[in-house]
C-alpha cells in the first residue's frame, strides 16, 4: 500500500493506526510518497532548505477549497526510523519514494541551479503536470540528488527504492543548450530516451548501495531503461509493462481504474476493485513469474484529516487484499459475508470505515 505524505501530511500516529490494520490484512510493503510538487516530507541535515523552503507551500488550492494558511513540515529523522521500527514488528518493509524527474517543484524551489532554466521555482499550491523539472545535464544535479539519497540510506534499511519517473513534461530539456549538449555526446535523439539515461544513473548509484529501483510505467515510453529496475505499471497502454516483464523485467501492478483509494466509491466501488483479474492477457509464462504483486496508492490533493483517508481506504483494501493473496477466484457474495468480522475487528482497532450503502455504488456496468 501507498500513502502519499506530499500533498498533505498524516502524523505518526495515524501512519501506525493504519500500518496496523493493513498487517493484520497481511500488506508487507509500506511505500511511502515523501516529495512532490507540494511538499518535502524527509529531513535533511545537509541541505537545510529543504526543511524549510521545499517543506512548506505558502497556500493550498486543491480543488474547490482555498486554505491561505502556509502548510507543511518534514518527517524528522526520529520519526521516520519510528516508523521504519514499527513497521518491523508487522514484518512490513518501508519503501521510500523521492519522486524525479518530474514532480520535483519542491526540490526545485530550494535548488533552482539544478533546473534548466536557472531561476526560482515557485513551491506549487494545487494539483497538477508542471513543466519545473531537474536537468539531467547538471553536475550539480546529482550532487545533491546522490547526496539526499546517502541520507535516505540512513533511515530506510531495505532493498527497494522508489525514484518516480512519472510525468515529466520535456519543454525545459528541449530548450536547454546543456541538455542538448549531453544527449548529442551520447547520441540520443529523443526526449523519453534522455528520461531514462537520467533514470538509469540514479538506479546505477542505487544500486552500488544494494538498492533496486522502482520507476512509475510512463518510464517505458523511452528505450533502453535500465532492467535492474522494477516497473509499476498504473496507467496507459500496458502492452510496453508486459513486454517489460516477459523480456526479464519486474513488475508490480496498481492499475488507476482499479486500486487508486482517492478516487470516489462512485467512480471506483468495492465490487469493481475487487475483479482485478491478476492473470494479465500477453504475458509468458516467465512474465508471469516476473509480478512481484500488486499495490494500491492513496493520493491526498483532496484528502487530508484522517477520517477521510480512512473511509477511503477501508473496506476497499479488504478487496485489493485478498486478489494478492488469493488468487483470481472470485465469488463477490462470499467475501462480503467473510469481510463482516474482519470489519468488526479493524473498527474495533478505531479504523473507521466507509459507510455501507456506498460500497457498491457505481455509474459504471461492473463485471458480475
Amino acid at each position: 500500500f501507498m500513502i502519499d505524505c506530499a500533498r498533505h501530511m498524516f502524523d505518526i500516529a495515524e501512519l501506525k493506526k493504519i500500518i496496523n490494520a493493513m498487517s493484520l490484512l497481511k500488506y508487507n510493503k509500506f511505500h511511502w510518497h515523501l516529495t512532490d510538487d507540494q511538499g518535502w516530507r524527509f529531513e535533511s541535515e545537509v541541505y537545510d532548505k529543504l526543511n524549510s523552503v521545499s517543506a512548506v507551500r505558502p497556500f493550498s488550492n486543491f480543488g474547490k477549497k482555498r486554505d491561505m494558511s502556509p502548510y507543511g513540515r518534514v518527517y524528522t529523522k526520529a520519526e521516520m526510523k519510528e516508523i521504519v521500527d514499527y513497521c518491523a514488528e508487522r514484518y512490513i518493509d518501508v519503501i521510500p519514494e523521492f519522486d524525479i524527474p518530474g514532480h520535483s517543484s519542491a526540490l526545485l524551489s530550494a535548488y533552482p541551479e539544478i533546473t534548466c532554466i536557472g531561476m526560482p521555482v515557485d513551491i506549487k499550491t494545487r494539483q497538477g503536470i508542471y513543466k519545473d523539472v531537474i536537468c539531467p545535464a547538471k553536475d550539480k544535479t546529482y550532487e545533491i540528488i546522490t547526496r539526499i539519497f546517502d541520507e535516505f540510506c540512513g533511515i530506510f534499511p531495505y532493498n527497494y527504492y522508489h525514484i518516480g519517473g512519472d510525468e515529466t513534461p520535456h519543454n525545459h530539456w528541449q530548450t536547454c543548450p546543456d541538455c542538448k549538449k549531453l544527449m548529442q555526446k551520447h547520441g540520443i535523439t529523443d526526449y523519453a530516451d534522455y528520461h531514462n539515461f537520467f533514470m538509469n544513473r540514479i538506479i546505477e548509484y542505487l544500486f552500488e548501495k544494494g538498492k533496486t529501483c522502482i520507476v512509475w510505467n510512463d518510464v517505458l515510453k523511452g528505450k533502453d531503461l535500465d532492467k535492474r529496475a522494477a516497473v509499476q505499471y498504473w496507467t496507459g497502454n500496458m502492452k510496453a509493462s508486459l513486454t517489460y516483464a516477459n523480456n526479464g523485467g519486474k513488475l508490480i501492478l496498481s492499475p488507476f481504474s482499479y486500486y487508486y483509494l482517492d478516487y470516489e466509491y462512485d467512480i471506483t466501488p468495492m465490487n469493481h476493485t475487487y475483479h482485478f483479474n491478476t492473470e494479465l492477457k500477453g504475458l509468458i509464462q516467465s512474465g508471469k513469474n516476473n509480478i512481484l504483486g500488486v499495490e494500491t496508492p492513496i493520493w491526498t490533493e483532496y484528502i487530508e484529516d484522517n477520517n477521510r483517508l480512512e473511509e477511503m481506504m477501508f473496506p476497499r483494501v479488504l478487496a485489493v487484499a485478498e486478489t494478492g493473496w488469493s488468487g483470481n477466484s472470485k465469488d463477490y457474495k462470499d467475501f462480503l459475508e467473510r469481510i463482516e468480522p474482519v470489519e468488526k475487528m479493524l473498527k474495533s482497532n478505531g479504523i473507521r470505515f466507509m459507510e455501507k450503502r456506498r460500497w457498491n455504488y457505481s455509474r459504471l456496468a461492473m463485471p458480475k
